[in-house]
């Protein structure tokens, strides 16, 4: 359909170029400042960077989505150049995206390669990490962690539904 439609080919690269690439990469930025902040502290929690980190990725994930959805609405004339659909649509939208029924599902699970690489590093520990159970322990931590911004953005998203 995309190769045989130019229009629509035009829509979903404009689509991914302005919502899919902002989001990704503003979410992982931000994602591995905060590890790096938090590696430089010289004693860190790191159950408090799990959650922590899960909630900033989820948060922002959302927030950029509804900015990008307004600026749409008023540079693309998106949602009929209506900001009030944009912002009601960004709930449902994102409800749905962790069973990739839309492309903004594509997105969220984009995020968790860049949340595992930055949850490996500030679960490991230097020196002792290096061989055994540990090095799993660490690995499979890092796993979990990672997906947590699936869920607490399909909450954050049923909660925008009853706001919008």
């Amino acid at each position: 359909m995309l190769a045989s439609n130019t229009t629509a080919l035009g829509r979903f690269a404009r689509q991914v170029m302005t919502n899919g690439l902002p989001v990704v990469f503003l979410v992982n930025y931000l994602g591995f400042v905060f590890a790096y902040v938090t590696l430089k502290r010289s004693r860190h929690s790191r159950i408090r960077y799990i959650v922590l980190d899960g909630l900033l990725r989820s948060v922002v994930f959302v927030g950029v989505h509804i900015l990008v959805y307004v600026l749409s609405a008023d540079l693309f004339d998106s949602f009929g150049g209506d900001r009030t659909t944009a912002l009601s649509v960004v709930g449902p939208t994102l409800e749905r995206s962790f069973m990739f029924e839309n492309i903004s599902g594509v997105y969220l699970y984009a995020l968790t390669p860049g949340a595992f690489i930055a949850s490996l590093a500030v679960l490991s520990r230097p020196g002792n990490q290096t061989r055994g159970f540990v090095r799993v322990k660490a690995w499979q931590a890092a796993m979990l962690s990672s997906l947590i911004p699936i869920p607490v953005v399909t909450v954050l998203s049923i909660a925008l539904n009853y706001v919008t």
